[in-house]
């Protein structure tokens, strides 16, 4: 494995390569940087008894959202007294509470919190507020109580402690040695808790690529490149303060962007589009919704010389790959449900859902997986803790407002014409000048200006139509309204004697010799264009008319 970690003064990227594919890619900008694991000191702003949570403000843009269940108190004496503790018993408003952020605040969602404040290490988790000993469960059953024990001896008796999957193999100094390390940064953040009376940070977690060194870093780790000096050194101090050596990180100092030259900027591309392809000619889609994120997998052009079943299955294995791949590449949370291809047998279905599960294995983000439901929909669930790939480097489209969809031209034409019929008809005005989308000012003009004539003589109105490329398609401005004459001499887009170039884009119907082009929703005849069908021309306007002109070729 690799880990490519690029920076600059906006932006840090880290790019996880198995087998020189890209697996994982992580992302922390200087305007959206993540704050998950920073831990604060907040004041209980309002107290939601409906929903057992109450806001938070931390000092950040947004008030974060702590949920009941989230908050520690002495279970044990509820237990004994069989009461269920509410949010407004527990919590009240301008209460100063430590908390620690697990999920970034995500579209109009403020961050999540909670009061359970964990320290990790590189092979311990310090658990203030818990009093129990949790080893991973990707250890070894065997070397699973090696560690329990060991963890028994050296936790202190007031915080719980959890032993993370880096700490096999590791002997115990080492261990007692982080623990004392985690032990002083919990005590500075009391300290510093004590003396603050406002919302603020109080504990900032490491930046992303200590972070996952911290968290993602093995022995299965090959290389380590990075593009700047001050990021190796920061990289090898970590390492030697965990007692780590690992001497293969190499500085990049090539010319190019170094995910230019690993090809990872194309699998960034890749990863933000809504179709992808499968290596037998089916393909996948992914597309986002508000509740959850649906995944639909399709045959497309794969066809075999075997039965229908078989082509299906061999789809739906192959889409299960791809499928757990994308959504650690895209770091998809949430619940996600999955249209497999219809399988006839319940012996298919199953080999499709174990292949799945196992695939999963190699996700380090917790997920969950049901069995395919009545409707043979696969449905699963994946920690969100991010926005993921799409929420970091996209925003929804300014046109469709992230539906996916806008409304085509004709909808949009016949739109603006009610438009126009309820402005011309509130005001006293005898012309108005109308500014739209080139598109839809030709249509709204219409063939050889018919339709606009047709909207004349409904409003009894003058009427003029200028196009302009920088308005979006469903855009519309009163640009002017007065006299006739007044509207005349703004609308016109050119004068006589001006030169322009123009493509031109087709016959002109009434003389086959001509040719026409447009400028901002303008018909243009020019003479003698057909030679010119589909090029680009120098033409002079010797005439012009309300919707249309007329200009000749000028010959360099």
């Amino acid at each position: 494995m690799e880990m490519l970690v690029s920076s600059d003064k906006n932006e840090t990227r880290v790019a996880i390569l198995e087998s020189k594919q890209v697996i994982q890619l992580y992302f922390d900008r200087k305007k959206s940087k993540s704050i998950v694991g920073n831990i604060y000191l907040g004041r209980i702003e309002n107290v939601l008894s409906s929903l057992d949570a109450a806001f938070v403000d931390i000092g950040e843009e947004k008030n974060a959202f702590l949920y009941i269940n989230e908050v520690a108190y002495d279970i044990e004496l509820e237990e004994k007294h069989e009461i269920t503790r509410r949010i407004h018993q527990v919590l009240k408003p301008n209460q100063m509470v430590l908390v620690q952020v697990t999920k970034d605040p995500m579209k109009a969602k403020g961050a999540r919190l909670t009061t359970y404040i964990s320290l990790p290490g590189r092979y311990l988790v310090l658990a203030p507020f818990n009093d129990g000993i949790g080893v991973s469960r990707k250890i070894e059953p065997k070397d699973r109580e090696t560690l329990r024990l060991i963890a028994e001896e050296i936790k202190p008796g007031d915080c719980g402690l959890i032993i993370r999957t880096a700490a096999k193999d590791v002997p115990k100094a080492k261990l007692k040695k982080e623990l004392k390390q985690l032990l002083k940064m919990w005590s500075f953040i009391r300290k510093k808790a004590a003396v603050v009376k406002t919302p603020v940070l109080i504990h900032q977690e490491y930046p992303i690529m200590i972070r996952l060194i911290r968290d993602i870093f093995s022995e299965d780790f090959d290389t380590i490149y990075t593009d700047k000096k001050v990021i190796k050194k920061e990289i090898i101090y970590y390492l030697k303060n965990v007692g780590l050596s690992f001497s293969n990180i190499i500085l990049h100092h090539g010319q190019n962007d170094m995910f230019d030259e690993y090809g990872i900027n194309e699998v960034i591309e890749s990863a933000l589009e809504r179709k992808v392809w499968l290596r037998s000619g089916g393909f996948i889609v992914i597309d986002y919704g508000e509740a959850l994120t649906s995944i639909d997998v399709n045959t497309g052009k794969y066809t075999s010389g075997r039965s229908s079943a078989q082509t299906i299955l061999k789809t739906n294995l192959e889409a299960a790959e791809v499928i757990t791949s994308q959504l650690r590449l895209r770091d998809i949370g949430g619940i996600i449900v999955i249209d497999f291809i219809d399988m006839n047998t319940e012996e298919d279905r199953q080999k499709v859902l174990s292949r799945f599960k196992q695939l999963l294995e190699k996700d380090k983000t917790k997920t969950e997986v049901l069995s395919f439901s009545k409707l043979g929909l696969m449905e699963m669930t994946r920690k969100n803790v991010s926005d993921g790939i799409m929420g970091t480097l996209c925003k929804p489209c300014p046109c469709c407002g992230g539906a996916g969809f806008i409304k085509s031209e004709e909808t949009i034409m016949l739109e603006t014409e009610r438009k126009i019929k309820k402005i011309v008809k509130e005001s006293a005005a005898k012309a108005f000048l109308i500014k739209l989308h080139p598109s839809i000012a030709s249509l709204i003009i219409g063939k050889g200006g018919q339709n606009l004539r047709n909207l004349e003589a409904f409003t009894r109105k003058y009427i003029a139509v200028k196009g302009d490329e920088n308005m979006s398609l469903d855009g519309f401005v009163l640009e002017a309204e007065g006299t006739q004459a007044d509207i005349k001499e703004a609308s016109k887009p050119f004068n006589i004697g001006d030169i322009f170039d123009l493509v031109i884009e087709e016959i002109y119907s009434h003389n086959r010799k001509d040719g026409l082009a447009r400028i901002e929703g303008y018909v243009v005849q020019i003479i003698d264009g057909r030679k010119y069908l589909g090029s680009r021309v120098k033409v002079e306007i010797t005439q012009i008319a309300k919707t249309s002109a007329v200009g000749i070729i000028k010959q360099e």
